[in-house]
């Protein structure tokens, strides 16, 4: 045998080299798994499937992250952190809080037409009592709806506000307009496939905020 094999250090069978695990595209690695919890549900989802859809060894996603719980949380604080400062920006503008408020929904409902692996995923996780539900809801919805609540009460001593609680119009946002743009199938098979395209998904966002906005809003008078 060369003397130069005989002098490479060898490592254990079974074991991913450490430049192999450092070489892993993060954000790669983390979309597809965000991706696949979403479609499959967490059940659904295996280590050993995703590293064939990735192309790397089995062991190298337990060495990078350990256990499937601990990648879906991964997986899904990173996918949270890229989508949410997009509406939540709408509560930190300079402007009164009926401004704020509108341009949110707005946002929201533009939001749901880019994001629909969020909107499955909480479809999915929503349904059952588990420790995924726990870690969305205290992570990501409640502190959201705090900040809602905030709003709309600065709204009302302003001005009137349909008494609808901030769990319903949550749930008309995210499993309204949000299942509206994520089930697209559907939308085709109903013949409004078209609203819900590349080329029209933004106005038919605005056209839903708007609508949402009038029944939340009545008239001042």
């Amino acid at each position: 045998m060369d003397q130069q094999m005989l002098d490479r250090p060898q490592r254990a069978r079974g074991r991913p080299a450490l430049n192999a695990v450092q070489a892993l595209d993060e954000d790669q690695l983390l979309g597809l798994a965000f991706a696949t919890f979403a479609e499959r549900g967490y059940e659904g989802t295996t280590l050993r499937d995703l590293s064939k859809r990735l192309g790397v060894s089995h062991n190298l996603l337990n060495v990078r992250f350990g256990r499937k719980e601990d990648l879906w949380v991964r997986a899904v604080d990173w996918r949270m952190a890229q989508a949410s400062p997009f509406v939540e920006a709408a509560f930190d503008e300079p402007a009164d809080a009926e401004v704020r408020l509108r341009h949110l929904i707005q946002r929201f409902c533009l939001w749901a037409t880019r994001n629909g692996d969020i909107v499955s995923l909480t479809n999915v996780e929503g349904c059952r009592s588990t420790w995924r539900l726990d870690h969305i809801v205290e992570h990501f919805v409640l502190p959201f709806q705090r900040r809602l609540d905030d709003l709309l009460d600065a709204v009302r001593r302003r001005r009137p506000v349909h008494d609808l609680s901030t769990p319903a119009l949550m749930a008309l946002l995210v499993q309204g307009v949000g299942f509206y743009f994520s089930a697209v199938p559907m939308q085709q098979r109903l013949g409004a496939g078209g609203e819900v395209d590349d080329a029209h998904a933004a106005a038919q966002a605005d056209r839903l905020a708007g609508f949402l906005l009038a029944a939340l809003l009545p008239p001042a008078g």
